[in-house]
C-alpha cells in the first residue's frame, strides 16, 4: 500500500481514495505521519511523534518551495551536470563535474551510511521521502515548478543528500578549489583534448558570507535572561538561500529556525531554553603541499627522502553533444597522499613541483550530528558537550544565551593542528619574496613542505579526526554579558575582552579589526540615552531590533562632522586635473544623519567618499584616520580625521571631489536618497533597500555577490561596473545579498519572545508571491512576530493545516 494524504484544514472532504485500506485486513501503520501548520508568509510548523515524521514534513515543506534548487546541486555534487547540460560556456560543467569526481563526496556519503545514529538516519530518511512524495505527487508539474520539464529532475536519495552535506561542509575550502582540481594534469598531457582554465583562488571576503551574532546574558538584558541577534548575510538567490521552519516531536524536539536549503533540522534558531547563531571564521580550512617531483618523472615525488608515486584515477564522464547524444569523455587525475593535485594561479604543476592539500572538512561526517544536537540541547551545558563531543562545526563561530543569563562563544570549527617547527619554517618562507609560499599568502593559502613528514599535521587525543586542533582546545568565552563576532578572529569577542594562545590557524590577533566588527562592539558597549541599549545599558527586544537595522555607520559618526567643517570652509576640491565645486556635497552631508536609510540622501556619496581613500585606509593610520590602531583600543582605533595640509591641496577635499565626479558619471545626483539609486530587482520591481557595505561601518550589509552562487537558477544581473568595490553602476547599486534571515529571541519568565525577518522570502519560485513578500517588510523595517506555542501557532495570521501520511 502507498499513500499520501494531504489534508487542508478548509477542506470539507477527504482527497479521493486516501486512506482506503482492505476493509478485511486492519489498516498498517503509516510510516510517516506529520502536522503542517502554515502560518503567515509561508512558515511551516511541522509536528510529529518521531523524528522520521518530522523530518518528512520538512522535506515536503522544502520541495514545495526549492525542489528545482536541491535537486540541481545533488546533480552538480553527484558531477553529472555535463549528462544533462553538456560541456558548458567555458567547459565550466566538464571542470565542476571532474572536480567534483575528484572529492567523491557520493563515495564518502556512503561509506559514512552505517555510522548514523538513530536520530540522524531517521531524520535523513524521513526528509528523503517526504522531498520524494511531493515530486511524485501527479499535480507537482501543476505547480509550474521553474524546472519542471528538466531532465535532470527526479527523485533524490539519502546518499545524495549526506554527499550535499559534505559539500557544504567543504564549502570555503574544497568548494573553492573546484577549478584548480580540474585543472590539475601533468606537465605535457594532452588532457584528453580539452585544456581546463586555471581557476583563480582567493579565500571567500567577509562580505560573501558574513554575518553579525550577538548573544546578551542577565547583566545586559532587560528581562534579566539570555537574548540572541542572528544576522546572517548570506546570498538572496541560489543554493544558500534560508528556509526558516518551526520542528516540534513532543519531548525530543521543538526548534525553530532557519537552516540552508537541503539540510534537515534547524541551524540558527532557539528552542526552549537556548538561542543560537553563527558567524563565518576566517580559520585555514586546508593546508596547501609543495611536492618535489623525482626528475623524468612528473607523476612520483619525494618524501622523506624516499620515492612515492601518486596515486592515478580515471574518470569518465558522460557528456551531452548538441544533438542530444551522450558521449563519453575520460581524464585520469592524480593525488598524493595529503589528497588531489592542484594547480594554482602562480604555482602550476611542473617538471620540478605539483601542489597537493588537505582539507580538513572532507572527512567531516558529523554536520548534521552537530546540528541536530544543538537543537536537542535542553541547556548551556549540553550545548557546550555537543561541540565538544560530536565536533561537527564546519566553518562558522557559535554565540549562544541560555534562558538563564549565561552567554557562550566558541570558534570551534576545524584548523590543521601544526607543530611549532612548521608554522616556523612556513613563516621563514612566507618572508622570503618570490617564494610559492609568499604568492599563495596573497590569497590567504598556508603552502607547506609536502617533502618531509614534519609538515603533517599533528594528532592529538580527543580529536574529531587525527590531525585536527581538539574542539576543546579551540578559543572559548563565557560570560554573563555579551559576545559578539562579525566574521573576524577570535581576538575580540567582547568588545574589552580579548582572547589569545591558540592556534594561529584560527586567525590573527592583535590586529585592526574591520569597520562592521567595530560598528558592532561601539553598539553593545555604549551606555547613553541615545546609544542602543538606552540610559539603563539593558537591551530590550525592540532595542536589539532596532539596533541591527539602524544602519549606522562608523567613519560617518567618527569622521562626517569634521569633513563637512573642512569642505565648508573650502568647498573646492581637485581630481583627475579638474576642479569640482563642492558646494552641493557639502550641503547633503551637512543635512545627512549618518546613517544608510533608504529616504535618506547622503549615502552613495559618503560611500563613494570612503571607498576613494582604498580598503587599507579603513584600519590604519594615514590618508584617512590621524590616530593609529592600538592593541590596548581595538574598538576605538583607528579614529580622528587626518588633519589638513598647512597649505596646498587637501587631499580629503580631492577625494571628496571624486566621490562627486564618480556619481555624476553614472548619472546620480547627489540629493537622490539611497532607496532610489540602492535597490532589489524582485519579480519585476525594484525594491528600495536600506544598508551598506561593510566598508560603510554599517552592521546591516547589503551587497552584489555571485561569488558563492552555482545554481542554475538565473541571477540577478547589473551593469557595467563604475566602482567595482563598491559596485556602482549607471543605474545604482543592485543587491541580491546580505541580511538574510534575522532573528531576534528573548527568553522571559514563562518562556520565549522572537521577531524574525526571512529578507527575500519562503518561496524560491518568483511566480510565487512568497518570493517577494518579506523584501517589502525588510525594505520598511517590519519584523514579523514568531509564533512558537500552540497556542501562538493556531492565533497566528494566516493560519492553515496540511496533514501528510505516506506509507
Amino acid at each position: 500500500m502507498h499513500r499520501l494524504c494531504l489534508l487542508a484544514v478548509a477542506a470539507t472532504a477527504a482527497l479521493s481514495g486516501c486512506g482506503k485500506d482492505d476493509p478485511l485486513l486492519p489498516p498498517a501503520p503509516a510510516r510517516y505521519q506529520a502536522e503542517l501548520r502554515y502560518t503567515a508568509y509561508g512558515v511551516a510548523h511541522i509536528r510529529a511523534n518521531d523524528m522520521g515524521s518530522v523530518g518528512f514534513g520538512q522535506g515536503y515543506a522544502v520541495a514545495r518551495e526549492h525542489a528545482c534548487t536541491l535537486v540541481d546541486q545533488l546533480v552538480k555534487v553527484r558531477g553529472e551536470r555535463a549528462r544533462y547540460l553538456g560541456a558548458g560556456p567555458g567547459n565550466v560543467h566538464l571542470t565542476s563535474d571532474y572536480a567534483f569526481r575528484v572529492l567523491d563526496l557520493v563515495g564518502l556519503a556512503n561509506d559514512s551510511l552505517t555510522r548514523l545514529d538513530e536520530d540522524e538516519k531517521a531524520l535523513l530518511e524521513g526528509y528523503v521521502a517526504g522531498f520524494n512524495a511531493y515530486l511524485n505527487e501527479p499535480t507537482h508539474a501543476s505547480l509550474n515548478l521553474p524546472c519542471a520539464g528538466q531532465p535532470w529532475l527526479g527523485p533524490i536519495s539519502v546518499v545524495d543528500l549526506m554527499a550535499y552535506h559534505r559539500y557544504i561542509s567543504v564549502l570555503l575550502s574544497s568548494g573553492q578549489l573546484l577549478g584548480a582540481i580540474a585543472a590539475a594534469q601533468p606537465p605535457g598531457g594532452t588532457g584528453g583534448g580539452w585544456l581546463p582554465q586555471v581557476s583563480p583562488y582567493a579565500a571567500p571576503s567577509a562580505e560573501s558570507v558574513g554575518s553579525n551574532g550577538w548573544a546578551l546574558g542577565a547583566e545586559r538584558s532587560a528581562s534579566g535572561r539570555g537574548m540572541v541577534l542572528a544576522n546572517p548575510h548570506f546570498p538572496w538567490e541560489g543554493e544558500l538561500r534560508f528556509h526558516e521552519s518551526h520542528l516540534t516531536v513532543p519531548g525530543k524536539l521543538n526548534a525553530y529556525g532557519a537552516s540552508v536549503i537541503g539540510i534537515p533540522g534547524i541551524i540558527i534558531g532557539f528552542n526552549d531554553r537556548l538561542a543560537w547563531t553563527y558567524t563565518v571564521a576566517v580559520g585555514a580550512r586546508f593546508t596547501a603541499y609543495a611536492l618535489r617531483l623525482v626528475p623524468g618523472k612528473p607523476t612520483h615525488y619525494l618524501y622523506d627522502g624516499q620515492e612515492r608515486e601518486m596515486s592515478a584515477r580515471v574518470i569518465t564522464l558522460q557528456v551531452r553533444q548538441p544533438d542530444g547524444s551522450l558521449r563519453e569523455q575520460s581524464r585520469t587525475y592524480y593525488s598524493s597522499h595529503h589528497g588531489p593535485i592542484l594547480s594554482l594561479p602562480g604555482v602550476g604543476w611542473t617538471t620540478e613541483l605539483a601542489l597537493s592539500y588537505r582539507d580538513v572538512n572532507l572527512d567531516n561526517e558529523r554536520m548534521l550530528s552537530q546540528f541536530l544536537g544543538v537543537s536537542k540541547a535542553g541547556g548551556m551545558e549540553q550545548f557546550q558537550q555537543v561541540f565538544d563531543t560530536v565536533q561537527g562545526t564546519p566553518w562558522v563561530h557559535t554565540m549562544a544565551a541560555d534562558s538563564d543569563g549565561t552567554v557562550w562563544y566558541a570558534d570551534a570549527a576545524p584548523v590543521p593542528n601544526l607543530s611549532p617547527a612548521t608554522l616556523l619554517a612556513w613563516q621563514q618562507e612566507v618572508a622570503r619574496a618570490g617564494s610559492p609560499q609568499s604568492v599563495l599568502a596573497r590569497a590567504n593559502i598556508i603552502l607547506l613542505d609536502g617533502s618531509t613528514s614534519r609538515d603533517e599535521w599533528m594528532v592529538a587525543p580527543g580529536s574529531r579526526s587525527p590531525g585536527l586542533v581538539p574542539t576543546p582546545s579551540t578559543p572559548r568565552l563565557t560570560r554573563r554579558d555579551v559576545v559578539f563576532n562579525a566574521n573576524e578572529s577570535y581576538w575580540l569577542p567582547h568588545p574589552t575582552i580579548t582572547l589569545e594562545g591558540f592556534s594561529p590557524l584560527h586567525g590573527e590577533v592583535r590586529t585592526a579589526r574591520s569597520l562592521r566588527t567595530r560598528m558592532n562592539a561601539r553598539m553593545l558597549s555604549e551606555v547613553s540615552e541615545g546609544g542602543a541599549s538606552g540610559a539603563d545599558g539593558r537591551f530590550t527586544l525592540e532595542e536589539v531590533q532596532a539596533a541591527v537595522l539602524s544602519n549606522r555607520s562608523l567613519t560617518a559618526e567618527q569622521l562626517r562632522e569634521e569633513v563637512v567643517r573642512r569642505c565648508q570652509a573650502t568647498p573646492r576640491g581637485t581630481t583627475q586635473g579638474q576642479s569640482v565645486d563642492l558646494t552641493e556635497a557639502c550641503a547633503v552631508l551637512a543635512a545627512w544623519n549618518g546613517r544608510f536609510d533608504a529616504e535618506l540622501a547622503g549615502p552613495s556619496l559618503w560611500r563613494e567618499f570612503i571607498d576613494a581613500f582604498g580598503p587599507a585606509a579603513q584600519t590604519q593610520a594615514g590618508a584617512l584616520f590621524a590616530t593609529p590602531f592600538s592593541v590596548s583600543a581595538p574598538v576605538e582605533t583607528p579614529n580622528t580625521l587626518v588633519p589638513a595640509p598647512g597649505s596646498g591641496a587637501d587631499p580629503v577635499l580631492d577625494r571628496l571631489a571624486a566621490a562627486v565626479l564618480t556619481l555624476n558619471r553614472a548619472g546620480l545626483a547627489l540629493t537622490r536618497p539611497l532607496g532610489e539609486v540602492q535597490f532589489a530587482p524582485r519579480a519585476g520591481q525594484r525594491v528600495p533597500v536600506h544598508g551598506g557595505l561593510a566598508q560603510d561601518g554599517v552592521i546591516n550589509v547589503v551587497n552584489y555577490n555571485l561569488n558563492l552562487m552555482s545554481s542554475l537558477e538565473p541571477p540577478t544581473s547589473r551593469g557595467p561596473l563604475l566602482n567595482t568595490r563598491t559596485g556602482l553602476t549607471a543605474d545604482g547599486y543592485v543587491i541580491n545579498g546580505g541580511s538574510s534571515f534575522i532573528l531576534a529571541t528573548e527568553f522571559v519568565d514563562g518562556g520565549v519572545r522572537a521577531r524574525a525577518l526571512l529578507t527575500y522570502g519562503q518561496h524560491g519560485n518568483p511566480d510565487s508571491p512568497a518570493f517577494r513578500d518579506q523584501l517589502t517588510l525588510f525594505a520598511n523595517k517590519q519584523w514579523r512576530q514568531v509564533a512558537f506555542t500552540e497556542e501562538e501557532i493556531s492565533n497566528a495570521p494566516g493560519y492553515e493545516t496540511l496533514t501528510l501520511t505516506h506509507d
